[in-house]
């Protein structure tokens, strides 16, 4: 049973989840769903997943622009890595696919740190906790994957959080993501080495005289925050001197590699 698991990938949390889950499954492969996304159509196999954030209490943008060029596999699952609430994730995954005529096979859930800056960084101890669990997780999830079994997570955010606030919130803003890159700014430590414009990707960031010029397609994946060496990147006032995150077994060339260069 070949297995292809697509990943989008800021900071490296869904890669090294992906990363992880492939060495579960036999024959399976790994391919970046930036890179994947230049093609036409998604070609259908025996079976497909996705591991990707949770933006919003929602999929990425890109995530979901995918799931709109796949074709039916065999078996498809998506795992969400993200700080920890799946919010309208099932929900807006299963209409999602019934629109494109797809079946959602299974939808699992692993909390990692957060890579959200401004609502601060998750402290190490806890990170250890997250590392240990995602690895429990992943040989669990695994077991499903080889079975075709079926499996929905469950919301962890309760009604009001998911629905009202900040759920609704985010359902309102969701469609804004794309233009959100506009406030990122690179402050007075940019010495304009050029690795938040590598790591972004889909291409959003351009260095222009030195300093890094966002476009109208941001992600909000926080690679560009998260990694540049400098820590000179922000999100205006918000994230100036707290602590950066990238997961610790992921290196910076490949989400370069993993990211679109046009």
């Amino acid at each position: 049973m070949s297995t292809t698991i697509y990943y989008f990938t800021g900071t490296g949390n869904s890669l090294a989840v992906a990363k992880k889950l492939s060495e579960k499954l036999d024959n399976a492969k790994l391919l970046s769903v930036p890179k994947t996304m230049q093609q036409e159509t998604i070609e259908a196999g025996e079976v497909i997943g996705i591991v990707c954030p949770i933006y919003m209490f929602n999929m990425p943008l890109i995530v979901a622009d995918f799931i709109r060029k796949m074709k039916q596999p065999d078996y498809f699952f998506i795992v969400f890595a993200g700080g920890g609430d799946l919010g309208s994730c099932v929900t807006v995954t299963r209409k999602l696919c019934n629109a494109q005529n797809l079946t959602v096979s299974s939808v699992f859930n692993i909390q990692m740190p957060s890579n959200y800056t401004p609502y601060g960084a998750t402290p190490e101890d806890k990170q250890k906790e997250l590392f240990a669990n995602c690895e429990k997780q992943v040989e669990e999830i695994a077991k499903v994957i080889r079975a075709r079994e079926q499996f929905m997570a469950k919301n962890t955010a309760g009604f009001f959080r998911t629905y009202i606030h900040p759920g609704l919130l985010y359902k309102l803003g969701y469609q804004f993501i794309p233009k959100m890159g506009k406030s990122f700014i690179a402050d007075e430590k940019c010495n304009g080495c050029g690795t938040c414009e590598k790591v972004c990707p889909v291409n959003n960031i351009k260095m222009v005289d030195g300093k890094p010029v966002y476009d109208s397609h941001c992600q909000q994946c926080y690679a560009c925050l998260q990694w540049c060496p400098q820590e000179a990147i922000q999100v205006g006032k918000k994230t100036a001197g707290i602590q950066r995150y990238h997961h610790p077994e992921v290196k910076v060339s490949e989400i370069i590699h993993a990211s679109v260069k046009i």
